[in-house]
């Protein structure tokens, strides 16, 4: 990709206040509790009308990047994971804190995230492209196939809560059936006129991530509060390098753990950390200490969160379709300024990809950067009393909801907002219903796409080599988890058999 252009624009400088902004607010919304970057990301959207397209998507992907890692400020400082990517940060960075060495372990997260963030965008810049003129040859049954790969990744990343995974997924896929048939025109599930058009995907989402989390926390769950004990942040750059080179290994092992499994669809942040960690736990030679706070068990979920991050940003920009919840939060950014991602968004917008690269690279060394100075009021800010910062998502949701797509989107928002305090009651992930509204259209479309210029064979829809690896992947994704929980089981028994 061409860079040079970027530094001739007459709003570089406005680039680069919105890609610090980006990175400032980032990290507010992840450290902050009840607060996660999927909401914060979600509830800034309307935003995006009143920023130039490359400048907006810049903004957001800057935010992304360092709300991942904001999370785990509070995580390691108060036991509080501000972002459900930072639990494992708060079980193996906590202690530090308690024994008097927050610093330390905050540094050690820092530069772990950062350099993660760094080298995943260094592949970021040399595999979208590629992948993107691969897409140009796609058929129609090649994007369908792509389509339930995604779906198959959403299941995978479902773990323990398949069943629930799958609901979630589900309801998701039927939500983006509601509106005009794509190709006769004909009404679906459209109970009032303003779903003929569908349902939007930003109300929902703002809905669904940030009003239902206020409604659910001030319904349902306990309002979250911090400790009002000081503790020492001031970081030492020359003792977290030292650190770093003791867990390299851990950290080369972490980051392409997280970089696949960001780039698989839907797969997303939280589930590289927490399979990161499991890895860790069996095979790094500090496994001992895990859980107690320990250095390899802190480095894993913080590397492999900001790799899958970035990584998730690979297939959304080259396939178009979100590698995480956030990337489809993402996605809807694309939506306001009318760009359509995937292979085209290179050919015919370089300079928008270029853009995103840029503000990608800058904003994990801006954040390694700004660390230092910016950790210390940021964990003062967590002492926000929390029907405060509720007061002011609920006004900023409906606000903006009102600013883009009127009362309508306002009624579809509040109505995503019951949704997703019904599902946090049933225990059923949130991000799956949003990205099988996403990938639901794609299925359809290009499955249909491909039956007419068939005459309806559905094998000659899918009989390219492409597709029928796309499927077989799938498949296997599917499968694959049963399998090695099986494996494993298997092998523990045989241990504790071997000991005896």
């Amino acid at each position: 990709m061409e860079f040079a252009f970027l530094f001739d624009q007459p709003g570089l400088m406005t680039l680069l206040t919105l890609v610090l902004g980006g990175v400032l607010i980032g990290y507010l919304i992840g450290a902050l509790p009840g607060f996660d970057i999927t909401t914060g990301v979600a509830l800034m959207l309307p935003l995006s009308y009143v920023m130039e397209q490359s400048h907006a998507l810049a903004f957001f992907s800057a935010m992304y990047c360092a709300g991942v890692f904001g999370g785990s400020i509070t995580a390691i400082l108060f036991r509080i994971p501000g972002t459900s990517e930072s639990v494992m940060s708060a079980v193996e960075g906590h202690p530090f804190t308690q024994s008097g060495q927050a610093a330390r372990a905050l540094g050690l997260a820092v530069l772990c995230s950062g350099l993660a963030g760094v080298l995943a965008t260094c592949v970021l810049i040399g595999l979208a492209p590629w992948l993107a003129s691969l897409a140009l040859k796609f058929g129609p049954g090649d994007y369908a196939a792509l389509g339930v790969l995604g779906c198959a990744a959403v299941i995978a990343g479902s773990g323990g809560n398949l069943r629930k995974g799958v609901l979630a997924l589900s309801l998701g896929l039927l939500v983006s059936t509601v509106g005009a048939d794509p190709f006769s025109g004909e009404p679906r599930f459209v109970v009032s006129n303003e779903l003929r058009d569908g349902v939007g995907l930003i109300p929902a989402i703002i809905g669904l991530f940030a009003a239902g989390d206020v409604l659910w926390r001030l319904l349902v769950s306990d309002i979250p509060g911090v400790s009002a004990d000081r503790v020492d942040a001031q970081l030492n750059t020359l003792q977290s390098l030292k650190d770093w080179a003791a867990v390299r290994w851990t950290f080369a092992r972490a980051w392409l753990l997280g970089l696949a499994t960001g780039v698989l669809p839907g797969a997303g942040a939280s589930s590289a950390a927490f399979l990161a960690h499991s890895v860790e736990s069996r095979i790094s030679p500090g496994r001992r200490s895990f859980g107690q706070g320990s250095l390899h068990g802190l480095a894993a979920p913080e590397t492999a969160k900001n790799a899958a991050a970035v990584g998730s940003l690979i297939p959304l920009l080259a396939l178009g379709i979100p590698g995480s919840g956030t990337a489809a939060v993402i996605l809807g950014a694309f939506e306001i300024h009318n760009l359509q991602v995937g292979p085209l968004l290179f050919a015919h917008q370089p300079a928008v990809v270029s853009t995103i690269f840029f503000a990608v690279m800058l904003a994990n060394v801006l954040f390694v950067v700004t660390s230092p100075f910016v950790i210390r009021p940021f964990a003062r800010m967590t002492r926000l009393p929390y029907p405060f910062m509720a007061t002011m998502i609920l006004t900023l949701s409906v606000g903006g909801c009102l600013a883009t797509g009127g009362v309508a989107a306002a009624q579809v928002m509040l109505g995503f907002a019951v949704v997703g305090v019904c599902l946090r009651l049933l225990n059923i992930p949130l991000a799956p219903v949003i990205l099988g509204v996403v990938l639901g259209p794609i299925i359809e479309l290009y499955t249909r796409r491909g039956l007419l210029l068939s005459d309806g064979h559905v094998g000659s829809v899918f009989s390219s080599s492409i597709s029928v690896s796309l499927l077989a992947a799938s498949l296997l994704l599917v499968l694959l988890p049963a399998i090695g929980s099986q494996w494993w089981r298997r092998r523990e028994a045989s241990s504790a058999s071997g000991e005896r």
